[in-house]
């Protein structure tokens, strides 16, 4: 180590700097406080020795000086008359270590060494921070960069959803999606096929984050009318596309879909027919859609189903209901039933019931807008603990 002596006595000065050389250390000395305050700046000093009673400045003054500066020394101090309450002096103004005159070799080398573990255990922490402030440097900016590219792919994954919602003269759609995430497993999509039959369909991935999210925009891609997909055929004697009953589709995606695991998803499956007003559902594990007459009777269409890629060799059945005029038919996903308020209570069917009765005259949009604002209500502002998401068909 590179150790300071300060010490006005030349005798005392010469005796501990031939000491300090013995036991392998650089030594450099001055010959007042004034002089010491010079060269504590230097870059390569590890340790100061100082007579406590120097004329001036003091030791006391000293050892405030050096504490000022921004590089840390161990400080050492030695004075003939330390009492109690001057060892307390001591450290108060900064000394790390009181030593009492004369000194004895033995005790001194003893307290050298204690100072030299404790400035390499110094050295040690001040070079693990400095990594632990690199790691958190590089992971403060990874996680940046994923928050940047998961909201541009929250983006993408919205320009995927509908975005008109007469779709035809007779019926009227429109949806609503709060992921608790960036990326929702939830997903839902309509269109029309052969300009007379609406399919639209909900489905909701089981568990969060990008896997659910990634599977879902499989699905979404999957379930488009484009070649390879289970919803159409190609008839080649009519030379077009046929649609594919809803209940082939979903036993279709649970052959495709086999094992899943934790990425199974449930669904609701529909074709209808614009001009019939008769839909052809397949539930599968989905809840059961909810249905709102004219008259502002609510009911319950399908009774469960099982889920999409858990099982193989499911069967799935068909069911069939018919939308007239001022009805509408109200698709949601599990994740309205499952916000919580602060006691810990589930939002209710009942409380989705009512917002959907009570809004049934007025505009779609308009009844999603007082349905999130419920679920909002109902959590305080918290986040969501599963994604939501409602698709409501109107017959106009």
């Amino acid at each position: 180590m590179t150790i300071l002596i300060v010490e006005e006595d030349r005798s005392i000065q010469t005796l501990l700097q031939t000491w300090l050389q013995e036991w392998g250390h650089h030594v450099i000395t001055a010959e007042s406080g004034s002089a010491a305050m010079e060269k504590v700046s230097e870059p390569c000093l590890d340790v100061v020795l100082a007579n406590w009673d120097l004329s001036g400045p003091s030791g006391s003054e000293l050892c405030q000086h050096v504490r000022q500066g921004s590089t840390y020394h161990y400080v050492i101090v030695y004075s003939s008359d330390i009492t109690e309450a001057g060892f307390i002096n001591c450290t108060d103004a900064g000394a790390d270590d009181v030593l009492s005159y004369p000194l004895n070799p033995t005790y001194l080398r003893v307290r050298i060494l204690a100072a030299e573990r404790t400035l390499n255990l110094r050295r040690a922490l001040v070079e693990q921070n400095a990594a632990h402030k690199a790691l958190n440097e590089k992971l403060d900016l990874a996680y940046q960069t994923l928050h940047s590219e998961l909201q541009a792919a929250s983006a993408l994954q919205l320009s995927l959803l509908p975005a008109i919602s007469d779709v035809h003269p007779k019926f009227s759609l429109d949806w609503l999606v709060l992921p608790s995430s960036f990326l929702a497993g939830d997903n839902l999509n309509y269109f029309m096929m052969q300009e007379r039959y609406l399919i639209f369909y909900q489905l909701d991935v089981a568990g969060h984050g990008i896997p659910s999210a990634l599977l879902s925009v499989t699905l979404n891609q999957l379930l488009s009318p484009q070649p390879g997909s289970p919803m159409v055929r190609f008839d080649p004697k009519l030379e077009l596309k046929r649609i594919v009953p809803p209940v082939d589709v979903v036993s279709e995606l649970n052959r495709r879909f086999q094992p899943q695991g934790d990425g199974y998803f449930t669904m609701i499956y529909a074709v209808l027919d614009t001009k019939t007003c008769e839909i052809r559902m397949c539930q599968a594990g989905h809840p059961s859609p909810i249905k709102l007459s004219a008259d502002g009777m609510i009911s319950t269409v399908g009774s469960g189903g099982f889920p999409v890629g858990l099982w193989p060799d499911m069967g799935y059945e068909e069911i069939r209901t018919r939308l007239l005029p001022g009805e509408r038919l109200v698709l949601y996903s599990d994740g309205v039933l499952a916000c919580l308020n602060d006691e810990g209570v589930s939002y209710s069917l009942n409380q989705l019931e009512d917002i959907i009765r009570e809004t049934g005259a007025k505009p779609i949009k308009q009844t999603l807008q007082a349905v999130k604002e419920d679920l909002e209500r109902w959590s305080h502002g918290r986040d969501f603990p599963d994604d939501i998401s409602l698709l409501i068909v109107e017959s106009k």
